[in-house]
């Protein structure tokens, strides 16, 4: 008889509330308060991709109505509060009932906010419709599709905006799209090698989000519960495929690249975490070693 496992009390919507916190969630939490804010923000109002002009603050406000309800039925007292810049979702405990205790559990009750949240490993052994819940809730609050995400090619690509200060998440976000045969092109370290690999300027402007990017045909096998995201990554979707035969294959943990990129001032900074403080990097997968790649370690 097979053991019980974490992984088998895991459901779509617990997946997908563990991805919404580990995206944008943040855990406030002392004798007279439990509550988790998960943070849905724009920086502007319009989206404007291929032939869709979208009222962004409009679709996040109506998608949110079902997300409500969804959490609503878990049994959790959930908020829904609108600023100028983000809509927030608040979720509240009265007492450290079941729910509350599990979420910490899940989440590691060491860490409290996104900035060094790391992926549940229940989420690694869950069913490929859980692992799909679990992305498509970080997604909702962490990736953006636009015009101005495609490649050189004109290739049209979601990118996932991770905090800086988090280095773990985007190796092992890749692993977790790689066992649904989802393919990540390239992962943009906010690194003074591939961030600044050119400038000769000491400021740490190379400390900006990590950008994980996925071409639009790809990350539909995933999608959003964000209307307007949705129905840009369609679009794009459907252009890509038109206009593109070939696709991305899995990664391997291999490298082709052969050149060198210049050595920065910053290789040291604290702002790095321990494994890449002195070392130098010609590409991303160099990094993703260091940062405990499955495929290289």
């Amino acid at each position: 008889m097979e053991k019980n496992k974490i992984s088998n009390f895991l459901t779509p919507d617990i997946s997908y509330l563990l991805g919404l916190i580990t995206g944008r969630g943040e855990i406030q939490y002392n004798v007279d308060i439990k509550r988790i804010v998960i943070d849905f923000e724009y920086k502007t109002q319009k989206v404007i991709a291929g032939s869709l002009s979208l009222d962004q603050k409009l679709h996040i406000q109506t998608s949110l109505d079902s997300v409500v309800i969804r959490l609503q039925n878990m049994g959790i007292n959930v908020q829904k509060d609108v600023s100028d810049k983000k809509i927030s979702l608040a979720l509240k405990w009265e007492k450290e009932d079941i729910s509350w205790l599990f979420i910490k559990f899940l989440i590691n009750g060491t860490r409290f906010s996104y900035h060094n949240f790391q992926i549940p490993e229940p989420i690694f052994d869950t069913s490929d419709t859980n692992k799909k819940e679990f992305l498509r809730g970080l997604s909702d609050v962490t990736a953006y599709v636009r015009d101005s995400n495609k490649d050189q090619r004109g290739k049209h690509r979601v990118y996932i905006e991770i905090s800086n200060k988090n280095w773990y998440i985007p190796p092992q976000l890749c692993q977790l799209f790689q066992s649904l045969n989802i393919a990540v092109q390239y992962i943009g370290y906010g690194h003074p090698n591939l961030r600044s690999s050119k400038s000769k300027s000491t400021t740490t402007s190379w400390a900006k989000e990590h950008q994980m990017k996925i071409f639009a045909e790809d990350f539909e096998k995933v999608g959003f519960y964000i209307s307007h995201k949705n129905e840009v990554l369609q679009e794009l979707s459907v252009y890509n495929k038109k206009n593109f035969t070939n696709s991305q294959k899995l990664c391997d943990g291999t490298s082709q690249r052969k050149a060198s990129k210049r050595i920065h001032p910053h290789e040291t900074h604290e702002k790095l975490p321990q494994e890449l403080q002195g070392k130098h990097f010609n590409g991303f997968k160099e990094i993703c070693k260091c940062l405990y790649c499955y495929k290289q370690n």
